[in-house]
């Protein structure tokens, strides 16, 4: 009964996202929760394999994810999802061609999935699903796009900076190894950017002090 509970409060979290883009009507909603089916997935579960054609969308009630691809068998981190972020490999989702990338969870997650076939129904016979497949999309390569142009633009420490402020439990929920990756640096580089990031914090709470 508690699980059951759970889950309808979940699909409630699921709405509030999907009705930023479009106020869903209760027979909208009911095709939600048709087409979007709740999961819970272990820590280190692989959504997605590189070769294989991305056929799930996921929406991330709780937990971490990774996307990430090999460079001469060396993992590159391309991307962290945290909680109301969607998840799929959108080239392979949308070309049906096989993805190039990797999708992992980093802890165990809570999900809201759904399939290839089921959000093309929903594209079909919900013209409102038409706006928010496209803005998923936008929203997609808006952020992958943003995240290349500061890789370009801003120092490591910049970088860094930036996402602890964006997400300041980010170093109790990932591998070190993994955001070195994320920020292009090695671990050796990320710790002397730490080290660096809490001095700084400390000059600050002193100089608030005085």
């Amino acid at each position: 009964m508690m699980h059951m509970q759970q889950e309808i409060d979940q699909y409630e979290k699921l709405f509030q996202v999907l009705d930023r883009a479009v106020i869903l009507s209760k027979q909208q909603q009911e095709n939600v929760r048709k087409f979007f089916k709740y999961r819970e997935l272990p820590k280190d579960y692989q959504l997605l394999k590189s070769g294989e054609i991305s056929n799930y969308l996921y929406f991330l009630v709780k937990g971490v994810v990774r996307q990430f691809y090999y460079v001469e068998d060396k993992e590159i981190t391309s991307r962290f999802a945290f909680e109301d972020d969607f998840i799929y490999s959108p080239h392979s989702f949308i070309s049906r061609k096989p993805s190039k990338e990797n999708i992992k969870s980093v802890s165990n997650c809570q999900f809201f999935v759904t399939t290839y076939e089921g959000l093309q129904y929903l594209y079909d016979n919900d013209p409102a699903w038409n706006k928010i497949g496209r803005l998923l999309i936008e929203h997609y390569y808006i952020e992958l796009a943003e995240w290349a142009f500061l890789m370009k633009t801003q120092t490591a420490f910049e970088r860094y900076e930036n996402l602890v402020h964006r997400h300041p439990d980010i170093l109790e929920r990932v591998k070190l190894g993994h955001l070195a990756s994320y920020l292009g640096v090695t671990q050796e580089t990320l710790s002397r950017i730490r080290a660096r990031y809490r001095n700084q914090q400390r000059r600050r709470h002193l100089a608030q002090e005085i």
